[in-house]
């Protein structure tokens, strides 16, 4: 997109929903941000991009963003928990100061070359470090609700917010991409990690794998639920009110909640550059798997039986819409297990279901859907990525435990749910003298993997089935 100054002049139009969440759901910082600098900036940028950053290298931000960057806010919240290590705040303070913060105000702005500016926002000296276990959940809220400030202000040109971390590489053409319709509201880059080793092409396919399982199982969740990737619609945030205030995993429930208002984008380009280094800083993620492995080597995959059991539960929709509807009332569980043993399905899919309770989501669904389009949005809205994962983790624990990755992906290969017969067109950006060459079979299986994503539809989500 071509960066216009003019439209600065453009007729104020900010929604009911961006209106109703900056005024009652955002950050007070946002707000003291809005009026401090906000109301007095003669300025106006192409993108905005959030970077919550906590014990980073002191010159991480050369590497981020690639040359080409122009005419962006970079919002980096450069943040610290109170229970955080104290030699990991005492770096993330350092990291601050280098850009000689202000004295008073919570924030500092840095001009940069090519019209680009760095906002720096203080949450890691005393007393404005983050509460206990709020952590990156709540930093990313904050750079989140700045940049929805900016957009509504007409700070910002593109009504989306683009989100990564302190340990990526941007490629050149990462703000390049199509700035889609009202109804995504999330698009999700492509990734690869670097420098590759085994444990990172043991992480990297354990992503991958899941992703497909869960698309060949017909789920509506299947995408990468990874913070680093994501660029979200200024409309859908407000929607959603924002990131979850918590230690980790606040991408996988973001993401949970904006597949429900609006469709998910698996982009297919450009690729974002993701490191592969041990890190203590979050409970579970890329940093934390290679300290895992690192002490106990050897990952395992969830068996592709599950992703089986899960492809027979979302088919039946219509069967329950049409067998059980008419005989659910008064008592849906005796109606849904008697229908169920009618049917001659499996009885440890039941207990599963029965484990997430199901009987109730019907009784539910059954009294306020009046058609099976509205019945059937419904249980995906309710079968969500977090029940789906309950389901493949209650699977796991008591029918089919996890295999070594060889045997997972033999048996996946070989299952009705993935086609391995077309061989990649390319290989990944990564040489075979790099690796043991006990290592190079799993990276053959991390190059199908990938092929086999990029091959994966471009729209996904519940809410694609509603779109004409």
């Amino acid at each position: 997109m071509v960066y216009d100054p003019s439209l600065r002049s453009c007729p104020l139009m900010i929604s009911q929903a961006i209106s109703r969440y900056l005024d009652h759901y955002a950050e007070p910082i946002a707000r003291m941000i809005q009026a401090e600098w906000l109301s007095t900036l003669d300025q106006i940028y192409q993108s905005v991009l959030v970077l919550p950053l906590f014990d980073e290298a002191l010159n991480c931000l050369e590497s981020i963003l690639p040359n080409s960057t122009h005419h962006t806010l970079v919002i980096a919240v450069v943040n610290a928990s109170e229970d955080a290590n104290r030699a990991a705040i005492q770096r993330t303070q350092t990291f601050l100061t280098q850009f000689q913060p202000h004295p008073q105000l919570p924030f500092t702005v840095v001009d940069q070359p090519s019209g680009n500016t760095l906002l720096l926002v203080d949450c890691c000296t005393s007393p404005r470090q983050l509460p206990p276990k709020q952590g990156v959940g709540l930093a990313r809220k904050i750079g989140g609700d700045i940049a929805l400030a900016c957009i509504a202000a007409q700070t910002i040109q593109t009504p989306w917010i683009y989100c990564s971390d302190g340990d990526v590489q941007l490629p050149e053409d990462y703000f390049a991409t199509p700035n889609f319709g009202p109804d995504v509201a999330v698009a999700i880059y492509p990734f690869r990690h670097h420098p590759h080793h085994p444990d990172i092409l043991e992480y990297e396919i354990s992503l991958r794998y899941y992703v497909l399982g869960l698309a060949q199982a017909g789920s509506h969740y299947a995408f990468q639920t990874i913070g680093s990737l994501l660029k979200i619609n200024a409309e859908h945030y407000a929607k959603v009110r924002g990131f979850p205030k918590r230690q980790a995993a606040e991408d996988f429930y973001m993401l949970n909640k904006l597949a429900k208002t609006g469709q998910v984008i698996r982009l297919k380009q450009p690729t974002v550059v993701l490191s592969s280094r041990l890190s203590h800083r979050v409970p579970f993620g890329t940093g934390a798997a290679m300290v895992k492995l690192s002490q106990d080597p050897g990952l395992h995959l969830y068996h592709p039986q599950i992703f089986g059991e899960l492809q027979r539960w979302l088919a039946l929709d219509q069967c329950l819409w049409q067998g059980l509807r008419p005989h659910a009332f008064p008592d849906v569980m005796m109606s849904f297990q008697a229908w169920w043993q009618q049917q001659h399905l499996a009885p440890s899919l039941l207990e599963t279901l029965l484990h997430l309770k199901v009987d109730q989501a019907l009784q539910q669904a059954f009294q306020q859907c009046q058609d099976f389009p509205h019945f059937q949005f419904y249980l995906r809205v309710w079968f969500d990525a977090f029940r789906t994962l309950k389901f493949v983790h209650y699977q796991r624990d008591n029918y089919w435990p996890s295999l070594p990755i060889p045997e997972a992906i033999t048996l996946f290969k070989g299952s009705n749910l993935c086609n391995f017969s077309q061989r990649p067109p390319h290989s990944l950006p990564v040489s075979h003298q790099e690796l043991q060459p006990s290592s190079l079979k799993i990276l053959d299986i991390m190059q199908e993997l990938c092929t086999l994503e990029l091959q994966l539809p471009t729209y996904v989500g519940p809410t694609q089935s509603l779109t004409p």
